[in-house]
C-alpha cells in the first residue's frame, strides 16, 4: 500500500510485527468479508449499518467502511483504538463485547472475526450480537478449530490441547508470551454456541476458490486444494484449521 494507515509505535499497543498491524493482511481480510456479504445479499452494501466486534486497531473496519453505509468498530483496547485510521462513516468505540452499548435491532450486519476465542464468555457475546442485529440481520463469523493441531495465534503444535498452566509455561520458555488465555472450540462446540443463528458455510467455498474470496494467503497449495473432490472436504471438515460462516438471525430465539 502506498500510504501507511497506522503510525509507528513503541510497541505498547500492538507490536509492529503483529498480524493486527499488518495493513495489507487486514485489507485482504476486509475484502474477504465484503465478498461474503455481497454474495449473501446478492447486491450492494451501501445501505447497511455494520458493527465490527473486536476491531483492534481498526484496519479491517476502515476498509469495510469503504463499501458499507456505516461501520461502528468496538474494542476494549483504548490504546489500539487511538491509533486507528478514520473515515467519515466510521465510528470507533471502546467497549465490552459481552455488554454491547446499543439498543436491540441497531445493525444490519455484524462482524465477529477471530474474536470468540479471546472472550471470557463467548455465549454471552453471541447473544449480544443476536440482540443488536435487526430481524433480517446477518453476521460474518470466523474462528479457529480446536481440533486442528497447530495453534493459530502462536504457531506451536498442540499448544491449545495442553492444560493452561502447561501452555503458559511453554510460552514463557519460548519467549512468545506470559500466559495462554485463548479458548478455541471444536466445530461441535461452535455449533452449540451459534444455535441462535442459521449458518451458511463459506469455508469450503473459500478453499476451492480462494481468489474469489481474496483468501489465497489462507490457502497454501491453492492449485492442489481447489481440485480436491467434495467427499474429501466432508471427511476433513471437522479438522479444518478455521471456519468462515455467514450467520442469519433466528427470529425464534
Amino acid at each position: 500500500m502506498s500510504k501507511r494507515l497506522l503510525p509507528a509505535t513503541d510497541g505498547s499497543a500492538y507490536p509492529s510485527g503483529s498480524r493486527l498491524r499488518d495493513e495489507e493482511s487486514r485489507r485482504r481480510k476486509a475484502l474477504k468479508i465484503l465478498a461474503v456479504l455481497r454474495d449473501a445479499v446478492g447486491g450492494e452494501l451501501k445501505g447497511l449499518r455494520c458493527l465490527d466486534v473486536g476491531c483492534a486497531a481498526g484496519l479491517i473496519s476502515y476498509h469495510l467502511a469503504g463499501d458499507l453505509g456505516q461501520v461502528v468498530g468496538l474494542d476494549p483496547d483504548g490504546a489500539a483504538l487511538r491509533l486507528a485510521p478514520r473515515r467519515d462513516n466510521l465510528c470507533l468505540l471502546q467497549g465490552d463485547a459481552l455488554c454491547l452499548p446499543f439498543p436491540a435491532g441497531s445493525f444490519d450486519v455484524a462482524i465477529c472475526a477471530q474474536v470468540y476465542e479471546h472472550t471470557t464468555d463467548p455465549q454471552r457475546m453471541m447473544a449480544e450480537i443476536h440482540r443488536v442485529l435487526k430481524d433480517d440481520g446477518m453476521c460474518f463469523f470466523s474462528g479457529p478449530n480446536k481440533l486442528f493441531p497447530l495453534e493459530y495465534h502462536y504457531g506451536l503444535l498442540f499448544l491449545h490441547w495442553l492444560p493452561v498452566s502447561w501452555a503458559s509455561w511453554i510460552l514463557r520458555k519460548t519467549g512468545r508470551g506470559q500466559a495462554y488465555d485463548e479458548k478455541p472450540l471444536t466445530r461441535g462446540q461452535l455449533l452449540r454456541l451459534l444455535r441462535g443463528f442459521s449458518i451458511e458455510d463459506y469455508t469450503v467455498a473459500m478453499l476451492r476458490d480462494p481468489d474469489r474470496f481474496f483468501a489465497r494467503e489462507e490457502v497454501p497449495l491453492a492449485n492442489i486444494v481447489r481440485r480436491m473432490p467434495a467427499v474429501v472436504w466432508r471427511l476433513l471438515y471437522d479438522l479444518l484449521p478455521n471456519y468462515n460462516w455467514l450467520l442469519r438471525k433466528d427470529r425464534q430465539r
